[in-house]
């Protein structure tokens, strides 16, 4: 008898389980809910634990994955991020292939994410182009680097040195004078500064959008099913009922 009511309760659960729809945002949180509708933008549903309470709306942009309560899914990870582009991303993409894909005015940090749009910025800041670097894209950095070492060579050639004797030190002082060119490329040296940072920043938020959607595109590859199990055993000419669950999982 109680292996019965085991069975019924377990039966129960998983009837439950696949009677609801499943919103899985991009931080891994779930929202058990029952979908009303889903538009180019935004998803709007009613709580599963309140059918008859408020409509919420959820951006599409937030949203990772939607499983409904007959086994289908939508996933919108490597989607999320491009501008309606029919193209999708796969795994081993060129950051100059990628790139045109994402708007980084999209983009929602993850604890995931493997590069620090902080550090990136602050090793531009320390040298021109090693943000980049950081973020993986040595090559762009390293014309980043070079640019900048031109930058500080057209300096130095606007810049006149000149000595003078000194008649209170009895000393040759050496001075030096500014041409308007100078304060010029001056002027540019700091805007190209300027840039290398945001530069690098903006790599590290592409890159960033790439890992999720090709991490999305790998959790949209697993499923999963639960379901009620049921054995007779006949162990010492005793026969026994035995419940339980079956778990499968595949990807």
């Amino acid at each position: 008898m109680r292996n019965i009511v085991f069975f019924a309760m377990a039966f129960s659960f998983v009837s439950t389980l696949n009677a609801q729809d499943i919103i899985t945002l991009k931080d891994g949180s779930d929202i058990q809910a029952k979908i009303l509708e889903i538009n180019a933008s935004e998803i709007k549903y009613k709580k599963y634990s309140n059918p008859d309470g408020p409509i919420y709306t959820i951006q599409k942009n937030d949203v990772l994955i939607v499983q409904y309560e007959n086994g289908e899914k939508d996933v919108f990870s490597y989607n999320q991020h491009t501008s309606n582009t029919k193209e999708k991303i796969y795994e081993g993409m060129k950051y100059n292939e990628y790139r045109k894909f994402y708007d980084t005015k999209n983009y929602i940090s993850q604890p995931t994410d493997p590069y620090s749009r902080g550090w990136a910025g602050v090793a531009s800041a320390l040298i021109p182009g090693l943000g980049q670097g950081v973020a993986g894209e040595w090559g762009r950095g390293a014309l980043f680097f070079l640019g900048n070492i031109g930058i500080n060579a057209l300096l130095y050639t606007q810049r006149l040195e000149y000595t003078q004797y000194s008649n209170l030190t009895y000393t040759y002082q050496t001075y030096y004078e500014y041409t308007n060119l100078y304060w010029v490329i001056l002027a540019v040296g700091i805007a190209y500064d300027i840039w290398s940072i945001c530069d690098a920043v903006h790599v590290a938020k592409i890159k960033n959008m790439y890992h999720q959607d090709i991490r999305g595109q790998k959790t949209a590859m697993i499923e999963y099913s639960v379901s009620p199990l049921l054995l007779t055993s006949n162990l010492n000419s005793n026969n026994q009922i035995l419940t339980g669950f079956t778990f499968k999982l595949s990807f």
